[in-house]
């Protein structure tokens, strides 16, 4: 018996064999919030994401669009294939590598008890809370720790490589690479600063190819575009807004472990005026995740301050700069436990590992795994929900009228539930001849099934027939969220098209509630 319990202490401190287990229990608490969201976070922008990998296969121009992001599309392509779930899957072992490299990273470096930095990554409580999902930004968190990993083990090149592709993966890689960049500049790495472009330059060549346009990378992105037209208003709040809500970014243990970091680089940069010898953890926390994390805070904070470039003040975004924050939590225990006291670093071990978990759940809003799961009706297909959408589509196809019909909608939902293809129809209402001249529109009733679906704001709601190009029997499945507020058609304004009747309503019984749904369907060319 004691020689089991002696072999278990050895294997424990090995931080490998501590690393695999924090890793197994990672593992299982993702697994269990698989299972019981029944939708994946993100709502509207994870169907989205996940179309767009769906259908680029179908349509390559896909994978240069600046809103599906092209990292991400290239990389989530052949798994959509298999369907939405093979996508969530990836994120969830984007998730599970990123820990892992944190852990690799915090060794290299020589901090003690590396293991940790696996919970003070995965237990954030935004990053418990976006695990399952078709979002950009847990890709996006992997790359930036595997750019970390790189410069930990001085492979310059090789990590500002990959640092130049981070704007193609998220519109804030311009804010995490100029980070980058002054962080090679700080260390007197000149020779590497022109390999910062080199992702921005493949990419914008290909771009410019594609639509002609050689500042492409600026004049497609969709953020520039929405600041420059003055479209969609995202709204603005508080500069502090995301400060004030640590609870539910990285929770109040990495909130103050990382306030230690603060101290201790400020602390460092006084002992290197004094010309003592340097530390490379505390070179890296200096020079490279402080500014990560605080280029990228600050961006977002004056962002959704001003109201600028489609900010909605979403906190999900700090996935991405998720395990610089971890890490820099990691520097500061490992300099407490430098201290050498054997109780404290056994009891910060304990109170690390189980805080992080504690906190967690409540933090991204979700119940403990001993706890009944929240239900979540929020799903558009099956005949049994009491979803108006729900009621209102399986209305639509039980009627046999109206089956075989273009479906005109703005919840990405049910294209994914329907295997509809949002960019097919483009091809069947402009079909161009074999000499690449402009052709009058297909037959609906030749249509591919997978293409009759069309956006709301397609709709012309001027009813002047110049540019009314829907056919004669689409039906509109009108909700008043996502019709209204992407679809850009109020209520009046769809009761108002004259070509369009009425034939079915639910939840309707509140006044101007986000509920209600109306269906219309168009009755005359």
């Amino acid at each position: 018996m004691s020689a089991r319990k002696s072999w278990f202490r050895i294997e424990w401190n090995r931080n490998s064999s501590a690393a695999a287990m924090a890793m197994t229990l990672v593992a299982l608490v993702n697994v269990y919030i698989g299972l019981i969201s029944m939708v994946p976070a993100g709502g509207q922008d994870s169907w989205n994401h996940y179309l767009y990998a769906r259908w680029a296969f179908q349509h390559p121009e896909l994978l240069l669009d600046q809103w599906g992001k092209p990292f991400f599309t290239l990389l989530a392509s052949p798994f959509a294939q298999f369907g939405i779930e093979a996508v969530l899957f990836l994120n969830h072992v984007c998730i599970l590598a990123t820990a892992w490299l944190s852990y690799l990273v915090a060794r290299k470096l020589g901090m003690k008890n590396p293991w940790m930095v696996i919970f003070l990554f995965a237990w954030q409580p935004i990053v418990l809370s976006n695990v399952h999902s078709a979002l950009t930004e847990p890709s996006n968190a992997l790359v930036l720790v595997w750019i970390c990993y790189l410069f930990a083990g001085n492979r310059w090149k090789s990590a500002t490589i990959l640092a130049s592709f981070l704007p193609v993966i998220r519109s804030e890689g311009f804010v995490l690479l100029g980070a980058v960049m002054v962080f090679l500049a700080l260390r007197n790495q000149w020779k590497y600063l022109p390999w910062a472009g080199a992702g921005v330059l493949v990419y914008g060549v290909l771009g410019g190819i594609v639509s002609r346009q050689w500042n492409w990378l600026i004049a497609q992105n969709p953020y520039v575009r929405q600041e420059v037209d003055g479209g969609f208003d995202a709204g603005h709040g508080s500069f502090w807004h995301y400060a004030s809500h640590q609870k539910e970014i990285m929770g109040i243990i990495v909130a103050m472990l990382c306030l230690v970091s603060l101290g201790l680089v400020l602390a460092y940069v006084a002992r290197r005026l004094k010309r003592k010898t340097p530390a490379q953890n505390s070179q890296m926390a200096l020079w490279l995740w402080w500014p990560l994390l605080g280029f990228f805070f600050l961006a977002h904070s004056i962002l959704w301050w001003k109201g600028a470039m489609g900010s909605h003040g979403l906190l999900r975004v700090f996935v991405t700069v998720s395990p610089i924050m971890a890490l820099l939590s990691m520097y500061s225990l490992d300099r407490i436990m430098r201290v050498e006291i054997r109780q404290l670093n056994r009891a910060l071990k304990a109170l690390v590992s189980v805080g992080m978990f504690a906190i967690s759940f409540p933090g991204a809003g979700m119940p403990y795994p001993w706890q009944d799961p929240i239900s979540d009706d929020v799903i558009y297909n099956g005949k049994d929900s009491q979803q108006p959408v729900a009621k209102a589509l399986h209305w639509i196809e039980s009627s046999p009228k109206y089956q075989g019909e273009i479906l005109v909608h703005q919840i990405p939902a049910i294209n994914v539930f329907k295997q509809l293809d949002p960019w097919g129809a483009e091809s069947q209402l402009h079909p161009k001849s074999p000499a690449g001249d402009w052709m009058s529109p297909n037959p609906v009733s030749i249509w591919p099934k997978t293409s009759k679906t069309l956006s709301i704001w397609s709709v012309d709601t001027k009813d002047s027939g110049a540019h009314d190009w829907m056919p004669k029997g689409s039906v509109i499945l009108w909700d008043n969220f996502h019709g209204r507020r992407d679809g850009n058609m109020d209520r009046s304004e769809l009761l108002s098209l004259n070509k369009y009747e009425t034939v079915f309503t639910a939840g309707m019984n509140d006044a101007d509630s986000i509920n209600d749904v109306i269906v219309r369907v168009k009755i005359r060319d």
